[in-house]
């Protein structure tokens, strides 16, 4: 893992680099240059020698995970939801205002969660919602300072879709263990969360909000920018993805699990096919060694994806978050 062998303080000013400065795609479909508080530090050398760690350690998030409460079978009108009602208990509120349109949040908590949610507007269909989580990169500047809210609300109350940004419960990074608190401080090998500590408190929180709206969990729309798509695939999908559908946005980060293997039998077809990966990143990140490694797992493996390579372009170093989105709207076409 070549590409994470330095400081975490010497990462840290080439990603605050490359926020500050993105460098814009150069091929004909390029993505939108939009520069804002996004892009988060990336990873660094705690991940040098996790493809060593013990299989079995993922194995126990098999067993302790639970997933989600599943939606009921279609009833007879066609509908299919979860029947939840009520929303979630709003810590606060919040806002963004966006072209002339305001889209309000409620800040709740599930645990160790904090969930900013982002309800469509009401309308006289009953239907179930959609539900879109997106997981931030290092660092949460994104989540804190409402830039997600700010680039991805608007595609989902367009589409009847219940947003959430959620806040890994070390309010800094998803693919740490939740007691790695000290977010500017470089983390060690046994900070990787390997055990699924985050799995399970991320499945409890989409649990209650099964609770708290009706929502039509067939699947669900995961996105993933930097170390939150690090999360997704080296822990969440491997963990979780026989049992909980996902599309998913996985933008300039990827990995292979950190076991090396999925906890579930992605030979069965009906199993690999609960899980669609996009991936999108740039040819020049510093940590292409590890997406491109977690892209040929999940190739080899024959899931449905597929794959974006923007030239030229360094870590995050283009509208990742709004990507994102826009990979979404793929999805449910």
């Amino acid at each position: 893992m070549t590409a994470l062998r330095r400081s975490s303080i010497a990462l840290f000013a080439l990603s605050c680099i490359a926020c500050s400065t993105p460098a814009p795609p150069t091929d004909s479909g390029s993505l939108p240059d939009r520069a804002d508080d996004a892009s988060e530090p990336a990873r660094d050398a705690a991940l040098e020698d996790s493809s060593a760690q013990d299989a079995s350690e993922l194995d126990t998030v098999s067993s302790d995970a639970s997933a989600p409460d599943a939606a009921p079978d279609a009833g007879s009108d066609g509908s299919v939801g979860t029947g939840g009602s009520g929303g979630l208990p709003c810590a606060s509120n919040g806002s963004v205002s966006v072209s002339g349109t305001t889209y309000r949040y409620c800040l709740a908590r599930v645990g160790e969660v904090e969930l900013k949610i982002v309800a469509p507007p009401m309308d006289a269909n009953p239907a179930p919602l959609r539900l879109a989580v997106y997981l931030h990169g290092d660092g949460a500047r994104a989540h804190t300072g409402d830039t997600t809210v700010r680039l991805q609300a608007p595609w989902a109350a367009a589409n009847r879709t219940l947003y959430v940004s959620a806040l890994a419960p070390n309010r800094c990074a998803w693919w740490l263990r939740p007691s790695f608190t000290a977010c500017n401080g470089t983390p060690a090998d046994a900070d990787i969360d390997r055990s699924g500590e985050n799995v399970r408190a991320l499945s409890a929180a989409i649990d209650a909000l099964g609770r708290g709206y009706n929502l039509d969990l067939r699947e669900i729309l995961f996105g993933g920018s930097s170390g939150g798509a690090f999360f997704l695939t080296a822990s969440w999908i491997p963990a979780m993805g026989d049992r909980v559908a996902g599309g998913y946005a996985l933008v300039c980060g990827a990995h292979a699990p950190w076991s090396g293997t999925l906890s579930w039998d992605s030979a069965i077809t009906a199993l690999r096919a609960k899980s669609r990966l996009s991936f999108t990143y740039g040819a020049q990140d510093e940590f292409l060694a590890d997406i491109t490694g977690g892209v040929s797992f999940y190739r080899d493996r024959m899931f449905t994806l597929d794959e974006r390579v923007l030239p030229n372009t360094a870590h995050c170093a283009f509208d990742h978050i709004g990507r994102v989105a826009e990979v979404w709207g793929t999805f449910v076409r």
